[in-house]
């Protein structure tokens, strides 16, 4: 079967699939249409007809992590944790996520996209949370365990001095934030 003859959703994911491992492969750097199209086996008219723009291709690329990572989450809290710990403290991962950050300092479109992203996944984490505060326990979850993951990015060398997987119990361990019970006031005579 030649590569006009595959169905359409192939194509594309398998380009996105291929956009994805060279972003965990090398950061944005080397994040090209031209290597994208290599690495994903078909010709670059075939991947700008998916994604017109690097911007488009990088939408699309930051997306499916997403996706990826939101894999597991309707299992509970503890799984949607876990499953996003995991996503985060892989080396490519941080690699393709520090890479996006530091591109998207300078880069508002991206910046925009990297948001979108973020505010799916700490959506999508509030609702496996639960409760009248998950939007805010989700917001401190994902940026703890970013940091976490930064961390053990830096110290990827030394495991034994890596803090993600106690983070994750201490994050398990954040009760919902219960309403203050009101206390009478002054006795009455």
């Amino acid at each position: 079967m030649t590569l006009v003859d595959q169905p359409i959703a192939p194509v594309r994911d398998r380009i996105l699939e291929a956009a994805l491992a060279t972003l965990r492969a090398g950061g944005t750097g080397g994040f090209t249409q031209v290597a994208v199209a290599r690495r994903a086996g078909v010709r670059q008219s075939h991947l700008t007809y998916y994604f017109p723009t690097r911007h488009d291709l990088l939408e699309a690329t930051v997306l499916r992590f997403v996706e990826t990572i939101e894999t597991g989450f309707g299992d509970g809290p503890e799984a949607a944790l876990a499953r996003f710990a995991e996503a985060v403290t892989d080396l490519g991962h941080m690699r393709m996520f520090l890479g996006l950050v530091v591109e998207a300092a300078d880069d508002p479109t991206l910046r925009a996209i990297i948001a979108r992203g973020t505010d799916r996944v700490e959506g999508a984490l509030a609702a496996a949370l639960g409760g009248r505060d998950a939007p805010e326990r989700a917001r401190v979850a994902l940026a703890t365990i970013w940091g976490l993951g930064l961390y053990g990015f830096a110290l990827r060398p030394d495991p034994e001095r890596n803090p993600t997987a106690a983070g994750l119990a201490i994050l398990e361990r954040v009760p919902e934030r219960r309403p203050a019970r009101s206390e009478p006031r002054g006795g009455s005579s």
